[in-house]
């Protein structure tokens, strides 16, 4: 099956309006997407989440690689145009017509020609959808933002698109707002198969809506949820590989706890390095397992929702740590603020980034 989207050294960079310096935003080495796929896009600000989805929606075109849509190279081919129509976009700000409610729902079905019917049957869905039905006579300066982020969603909604791009698609919204946009995103996927690409630094949404998740470091996008990065060395010691950070925590990794980025063999010893913990490959773990493969710390923050629990983990170290763990297991460590626990490194948990000298 044809990738519905296929990145290939894709490069973007801006100048700097400040310093007029060139900044490289994004450097993506391949990224694949599969017809019908759920993916979320999950990193810190300014790592690129925007600036990677403004270029997979052809609002930008990159300053290298190749960007294939269906397997047709889509600016070599001159057919942007065509393609942005076939991959809308939710952008951050909620941006609407000074009209009413029902009329920006409707605009773009007009623009593209659909037959009066056709319109009416598909607005009076989608208002059902994001319980918009209060809501229609009313015009843009009325909204609040989480009801005007649901009517720029109903607005792509209406045209079933076959790809959706969404951009912080709850961002600054109420809890009661969140619920109804991810489950009218869950709809429609599962009515008509969209392709979803989610942006988002919201990770019980990633977790609970996508498939898939990938992370932006610097600008560079690597599979799983990566918010435990750590600069320090690494050195070899009995057949495992010793990571000493620069503030003092110390992780004593199994080589099939390694992942390399640069597609090297073997890890580069006794340099400056940076690695990334993938926050769902961390385990709890009985505190009768030797003491060399664990990270021994104090739960600090509890995150629950649905079937998933997202813990910060206060090292003896005092460094940081997250995992997102099951809540069965949760529930079967007995473990709540302030209990002691004991994290291990399951396989490809750990991805060595670059040397930072």
């Amino acid at each position: 099956m044809t990738a519905r989207f296929s990145l290939r050294h894709v490069v973007r960079r801006y100048r700097e309006s400040r310093t007029g310096r060139t900044i490289e935003a994004l450097r993506v080495r391949q990224f694949d997407v599969e017809p019908g796929e759920i993916v979320a896009v999950v990193g810190g600000n300014g790592t690129g989440k925007s600036t990677l989805l403004e270029t997979m929606a052809m609002l930008q075109r990159p300053d290298e690689g190749q960007l294939l849509l269906d397997g047709r190279d889509v600016w070599r081919e001159n057919a942007s145009l065509a393609a942005r129509r076939r991959c809308p976009m939710l952008l951050q700000r909620s941006v609407l017509f000074r009209t009413t409610v029902i009329r920006n729902v409707m605009y773009g079905m007009k623009v593209r020609g659909l037959g009066r019917a056709e319109v009416r049957r598909r607005t009076d869905e989608v208002v059902r959808l994001l319980r918009l039905e209060e809501l229609v006579g009313r015009r843009r300066q009325e909204l609040s933002g989480g009801e005007r982020r649901r009517v720029a969603l109903a607005r792509l909604l209406v045209l079933k698109p076959e790809t959706l791009l969404l951009d912080e698609p709850t961002a600054h919204v109420d809890r009661a707002n969140e619920r109804i946009i991810e489950d009218a995103i869950r709809q429609l996927h599962c009515d008509v198969g969209t392709t979803v690409i989610l942006a988002s630094h919201n990770l019980r949404q990633a977790t609970t809506l996508a498939g898939r998740i990938v992370t932006l470091v610097g600008g560079r996008l690597l599979p799983g949820t990566l918010d435990n990065l750590f600069e320090g060395t690494l050195g070899s010691e009995d057949g495992r590989f010793v990571f000493r950070g620069r503030d003092g925590l110390v992780l004593h990794i199994a080589p099939e706890s390694f992942v390399l980025e640069n597609g090297d063999t073997s890890p580069p010893l006794d340099v400056p390095v940076q690695i990334a913990v993938d926050t769902g490959r961390l385990e709890i773990v009985a505190t009768s397992q030797p003491a060399a493969t664990l990270l021994r710390g104090r739960v600090g923050l509890v995150r629950q929702d649905d079937d998933r629990c997202r813990l910060q983990v206060r090292l003896d170290t005092d460094e940081r740590i997250y995992a997102e763990i099951p809540l069965s297991q949760y529930k079967q460590f007995g473990l709540n603020l302030g209990s002691d626990v004991c994290l291990r490194l399951a396989d490809r948990a750990v991805r060595v980034l670059e040397a930072t000298q």
